[in-house]
Order: structure tokens, then sequence, then C-alpha cells
């Protein structure tokens, strides 16, 4: 069973939906209940219309975590050719994050679980500055975001120097 929570609903559908979209990020502690929130999230936008990322059950490498997003995807995105290392998947899978679209050519809405486990590429050549790449894409980006980690001081620094 999912709890509802509206005041929290209400401030995350009205940043998503502001002009230009803000991009909201849940944080607390494990059990603090922001998976729920974001399936919530996803039930409120529209199945259609929004994406449900859980990127710490994905994030193991680029190419599995890329291959991960366009299994799940409820936009109809077609099947393209493998990428050739790590760098070239994880800029695939930002273009999925920001160039994919709703049915009707709507903003997508992707809710990104457990957001800084995507620190784990850092390891993998060319992937030095994932988090500052990914922010940088999705702050460019048309469609909307809401992130959610548990580790409240790490998100804090990274978004202390993110695009406003």
């Amino acid at each position: 069973m999912t709890i509802e929570r509206p005041a929290l609903e209400r401030q995350v559908l009205a940043a998503i939906q502001a002009s230009p979209p803000r991009i909201p990020v849940l944080v607390g502690a494990s059990g603090a209940g922001r998976s729920a929130a974001l399936l919530r999230l996803r039930d409120l936008v529209g199945r259609q219309a929004c994406q449900y990322v859980d990127v710490e059950r994905i994030a193991t490498t680029p190419e599995r975590f890329l291959e991960a997003l366009c299994a799940a995807s409820p936009f109809g995105v077609p099947p393209s050719a493998a990428p050739a290392g790590a760098r070239q998947a994880f800029d695939a899978a930002l273009a999925y994050l920001s160039d994919t679209r709703a049915p009707g050519g709507a903003p997508a809405t992707f809710l990104l679980d457990e957001i800084l486990e995507l620190r784990t590429f850092e390891s993998f050549p060319g992937l030095r500055n994932v988090m500052r790449d990914l922010l940088a894409a999705l702050a460019a980006s048309a469609n909307r975001y809401v992130l959610s980690s548990r580790y409240t001081a790490r998100a804090r620094r990274l978004l202390r120097d993110a695009p406003p």
C-alpha cells in the first residue's frame, strides 16, 4: 500500500509543472518513504507519461543502466545498437533521459530513486564527472525530473554547485 502525502505531492507536482520546471530532490534516511512518494507521484502523473527508475538496482555498469532504462520504458523507445563503451553508454542514457518524450510529444517525467548511486560509474574510463554531467543534462532538458537520495549531506554538496 502506498502512503499518500498530499502536501508533499502538491509541492513536487507544482515544482515540475512550473515554467521553467524545477527539479525537486527528496532526501531522508532509509525508511523515510522516498521511494513510496516517487511511486505515488508516478500514479498521479500517469504511467504513460512517467518512468520510475530504481537507480540503485540498475546502476551496475553504464551499459546495463542504459539497457535497463530502455527495457522498462513506457515511451516506446526503439532498440538501438549497443554502445561501444562505458562513456558512449552513459551518453546514450543521458540522451534518453533528455530527449525521450511522452505520448503526443509532451515532456516525459522521470522519477530517479537513489540518484547518487550513479557515482559508481566514476570508476569507469572517461566518466570522472558523472554527477556533474547528469545534472547539466537534466537542467538543460525540457523533460521533468524528481530525484531522491538517502545521502543528505552528499546531495547537498552535489547540488550546491548545480545549475539553478
